[in-house]
């Protein structure tokens, strides 16, 4: 009986440190509650004084997909931008990674057959092929 409750245990544990179950749930409630933005505003007090900023802002479409995510600076600047691109079955295909001038840092492509994905490519701010990881099925 003790062994039941240890794998319990185990697979709880899992389920609550997984980050990718956790952002599925999250997507669901978003789609669930019709969310099309998300925007945090970050209060710093000095003498006695308020200063607010909007630090990061996030856009979702219909099926709760990330569209697009910005993060800004205490002046309003863009610090760094990403842009998600999805295929039909809601699979990430394109990242696309901008500096605050709107230049490319990164672009992730993500290839998946059978709804698997299969791999993943990064280039670089010229184009150029950095990495490609493959994934294997067994």
């Amino acid at each position: 009986m003790e062994t039941k409750h240890q794998l319990a245990l185990v697979v709880l544990i899992i389920l609550f440190t997984c980050p990718t179950l956790a952002f599925a749930q999250k997507k669901k409630e978003i789609r669930e509650a019709g969310i099309k933005q998300k925007i945090e505003w970050r209060y710093i007090y000095e003498n006695e004084k308020e200063t607010k900023y909007k630090e990061y802002e996030a856009q979702f479409d219909k099926q709760g997909n990330i569209l697009m995510e910005k993060n800004y600076d205490e002046k309003g600047n863009t610090v760094k931008h990403i842009e998600y691109k999805y295929d039909g079955e809601g699979n990430e295909i394109l990242q696309t990674t901008f500096n605050s001038k709107g230049e490319v840092l990164e672009r992730v492509e993500t290839t998946y057959s059978n709804g698997f994905k299969v791999e993943k490519k990064v280039y670089g701010p010229n184009g150029k092929l950095k990495s490609r990881k493959v994934f294997e099925y067994k």
